[in-house]
């Protein structure tokens, strides 16, 4: 027999010199390098094995001084310490010899049998053996650690039964039921009413080849109702003398979502109308960010197609038309990692230029940092074409309306001239005094005419902004020697055109006859112009502290053409107005309801 090469530290409890020589010798022939320690009692073999970390293999006789029996067998178990223990005995004892092996004994050897190939196969296969079960124990301690602190849910079941045997605590979580709960459950419950048929068909495949793998996706329900979808994988295993099978269940509900979610947005962005662009997050070689994915929107507006474009940077989409400025402000954007949005020209392949409305937005991952740019563009050539056309449209209408505007200024004023020269070369008095009075009409409208023109508003008038102006014109073709004191209280109002001329032709009656009657004798006098809104109704009021006016009785029973004037003009309005006079003045008022239909006159008028 060729003697074993390996260093092997053997611990021999043997009270018989004769038997324990007898060892040594067969020990020396079947290993080249063994180190035989000696305890001859079981209190001396303790010493050894408290003083020593581990031993090879222990050599035990049965029948020591002050021990024997399986209450030496298990005291020496207990101090092995992991090593294998082999039972050298003079007696053959078969139901001794089973109970030492269930109690955890190596093997059982008689003496009177013993040789040297026996003893080496003996501690040799208990080292081995020994040292798998050591391995096999770690592995289960592993495989347990890995099973109790997965964050996936696990769990045995049953491959009878279908009762759950184990289950972690990720599961135990997840699900909502207690280990208790589960452990009084079989799989059947946690799986839908309507799936259990094919789940009995699949279990009926795996009792049919018990060790093949598996996985699906299956639905599961909660303690709570949730219905959860779950990627399942199951191997077999033997669990505590039963055959089971071993189960990792991995909700993947909230993946499927996200999986629909990106389907949808992958619609939308093939579909989509407007061109997409997908950029490089930063330049990879420093040469400009890369284009990595076009829609085909993009590829129907520009007419490159995907090959032609990816890999590429957005520089070949730019020309002569292409403002550096825009182009600068998306750098500037791009460097800060801020949204975009403008509107630039890019050409197509064949050349023509167009119109892209452009929003370039940087995209972050789920740790904040930025992986890439977006850019999604919309031609907007016929809106800016037609956006052309209008503003062209626009100047041409602005120098149509400044014509119109000198040609009815002109008009007025040749009407006014006119007026005036007839009035000179008239010999009547009640002639040349109502073309006097109809020069200031004409004046008024005039002066309403230019303050629309200035304006810019054709629907609307500022009309406190007016009667400053109609006192002011008046005064200064009126004004006399007697000193007038304006009070002018007026609230900001807006009047559309159609009630503004009417009401502003009102004002220059009154008090056009006030600068020419009220203060006739007088060295001073007084005038005062009030005008508000309230409730939606204008209101306003003139009057002055002249010495009245006879001619002034109720506007409705008076031939004066001025009078008659105000009474059309307020029908026009549908207001009301009134005139009083005595000795200390006149009072005219006016009320009318404001509107805001717009308009560039009566008809009327």
């Amino acid at each position: 027999m060729k003697r074993d090469q390996r260093y092997l530290d053997i611990l021999l409890v043997e009270d018989n010199a004769g038997d324990a020589l007898l060892v040594k010798e067969f020990m020396e022939e079947a290993f080249a390098n063994v180190v035989l320690q000696k305890a001859t009692t079981f209190s001396e073999a303790e010493s050894h094995l408290r003083d020593k970390s581990l031993y090879d293999a222990i050599l035990l006789d049965l029948s020591l001084p002050d021990s024997d029996g399986i209450e030496l067998v298990l005291s020496v178990l207990d101090l092995a310490k992991g090593a294998p223990v082999i039972v050298l005995t003079g007696y053959s004892n078969l139901e001794f010899s089973v109970e030492s092996l269930s109690s955890g004994v190596s093997d059982y050897l008689l003496k009177d049998e013993l040789s040297s190939t026996l003893l080496y196969k003996s501690i040799v296969y208990s080292i081995e053996r020994n040292s798998f079960s050591l391995r096999l124990k770690k592995s289960e301690r592993n495989y347990r650690h890995l099973f109790e602190l997965s964050p996936v849910p696990m769990w045995v079941y049953d491959l009878t039964t279908l009762t759950f045997l184990d289950v972690n605590e990720a599961a135990i979580k997840h699900y909502g039921y207690s280990k208790d709960e589960f452990l009084k459950m079989t799989i059947r419950d946690i799986r839908l009413q309507e799936e259990r048929e094919n789940m009995d068909k699949a279990i009926q495949s795996i009792r049919s080849e018990p060790m093949a793998t598996g996985s699906g996706i299956h639905r599961h329900k909660k303690k709570n109702g949730e219905i959860i979808q779950v990627e399942v994988s199951g191997s077999a295993i033997e669990y505590k003398d039963r055959s089971a099978r071993l189960v990792l269940a991995d909700d993947i509900t909230e993946k499927l979502r996200e999986q629909q979610r990106l389907k949808q947005l992958e619609s939308v962005v093939t579909n989509t109308t407007e061109a997409v662009i997908i950029l490089e997050a930063n330049p990879a070689d420093g040469q400009g960010r890369k284009i990595l994915y076009v829609n085909d929107a993009f590829t129907q507006i520009t007419g490159y197609t995907r090959d032609e474009v990816l890999g590429e940077t957005v520089e070949f989409m730019y020309g002569p038309r292409t403002e550096q400025e825009k182009l600068n402000r998306i750098t500037s954007a791009m460097k800060n990692w801020e949204i975009c949005n403008i509107e630039l020209i890019n050409y197509k392949k064949d050349g023509t230029p167009i119109w892209i409305n452009t929003s370039l937005v940087p995209v972050a991952d789920e740790e904040g940092n930025y992986v890439q740019w977006v850019s999604i563009g919309r031609d907007v050539s016929r809106q800016k074409a037609y956006e052309k056309r209008l503003e062209d449209s626009l100047d041409e209408k602005e120098v149509l309306l400044s014509e119109i505007h000198h040609r009815v200024k002109n008009n007025l004023a040749v009407i006014s001239s006119l007026m005036q020269l007839q009035a000179f070369n008239a010999t009547d008095e009640e002639l040349e005094k109502k073309l006097h009075d109809s020069v200031f009409r004409v004046s008024t409208m005039a002066t309403i005419h230019e303050i629309l023109y200035q304006s810019g508003n054709f629907s609307k008038l500022n009309f406190s902004e007016i009667i400053e102006k109609l006192i002011h014109n008046l005064e200064k073709v009126l004004g006399g020697d007697t000193v007038i004191e304006h009070c002018v209280e007026k609230q900001p109002i807006e009047l559309n055109i159609n009630q503004a001329i009417p009401c502003s032709l009102m004002i220059n009656e009154v008090i056009t006859n006030v600068y020419k009657h009220a203060f006739k004798g007088r060295e001073k006098g007084k005038l005062n112009v009030r005008l508000e809104l309230k409730d939606g109704e204008v209101f306003l009021e003139i009057a002055d502290n002249g010495i009245g006016l006879p001619e002034y009785a109720e506007v409705g029973n008076t031939d004066s053409l001025g009078l008659h004037l105000i009474q059309v003009l307020t029908t026009q309005l549908k207001g009301e107005s009134d005139l009083s006079s005595d000795e200390n003045g006149t009072r005219f008022t006016l009320s009318f309801q404001k509107m805001d239909v717009s308009g560039i006159g009566s008809s009327s008028m």
